[in-house]
């Protein structure tokens, strides 16, 4: 995910400080929660992308502030060893001291005049529903879901399959696709079609590699299966 979608989900301005991204945050946490919205099938997907792009702003503000940090660091350290070197030589007994000479006034300066930027939030604009493509891959993994409750794996698989080359990257997609494979595999052992179900369980572990509670599923109906076979 970008920073730029990150900002988008999220509903704040590229310039926002991480006080208006807590505050977006939070607010849109409270709205998605899983908890508050248990007959919407959605839901937990949008807490989580909201989730992730809150972290992500988040840890970009935490790095940028320990970079002005060093720079601001080493920039002490060079100024404090020029000026004790020039104390020293100062100090040194072989150096007769500078003649004192008077120093001009200057004229009074004015004072700088200081721009106070004011940042806006539109609490009322819903980030995740004005956008088409967010919108719509959130509809079709609800459709995806609710074919899944009905049994309607075939129907399942070519819609999962049809998101994955829509959004080959969003995780989401790929969660969800694995799932439908290994659904539709557990069908096939209890219709008795091995080899058939061996191909799907294949699918979902290729599918959804660093998803361990799956993973972990599949490879128990993998040696399911095979024992199976021999006996």
């Amino acid at each position: 995910m970008h920073l730029s979608e990150c900002y988008r989900l999220l509903g704040v301005p590229r310039n926002a400080t991480l006080d208006d991204i807590k505050v977006a945050y939070r607010r849109l946490a409270r709205k998605y929660h899983p908890d508050v919205n248990q007959n919407d099938p959605t839901a937990t997907d949008k807490f989580r992308l909201v989730q992730e792009a809150y972290k992500m702003l988040k840890d970009s503000d935490e790095k940028d502030l320990k970079e002005i940090f060093s720079k601001n660091a080493s920039t002490n350290s060079s100024t404090n060893s020029s000026t004790n070197a020039s104390t020293n030589a100062v100090r040194s007994p072989a150096a007769p001291p500078p003649p004192k000479t008077p120093t001009p006034k200057k004229p009074p300066q004015p004072h700088p005049k200081i721009k106070i930027e004011v940042k806006q939030i539109n609490n009322q604009v819903d980030p995740i529903n004005s956008d088409p493509e967010l919108r719509l891959k959130l509809d079709m993994l609800r459709r995806v879901q609710d074919l899944l409750k009905q049994k309607k794996y075939i129907v399942a698989i070519a819609v999962v399959e049809g998101m994955s080359e829509r959004f080959p990257n969003a995780p989401e997609v790929i969660h969800w696709k694995a799932v439908t494979y290994h659904r539709w595999s557990s069908e096939l052992i209890l219709a008795g079609k091995l080899r058939e179900a061996e191909i799907y369980l294949n699918k979902a572990l290729n599918t959804d590699p660093k998803n361990r509670e799956l993973i972990f599923e599949v490879k128990r109906d993998l040696e399911r299966v095979q024992n199976l076979k021999n006996g």
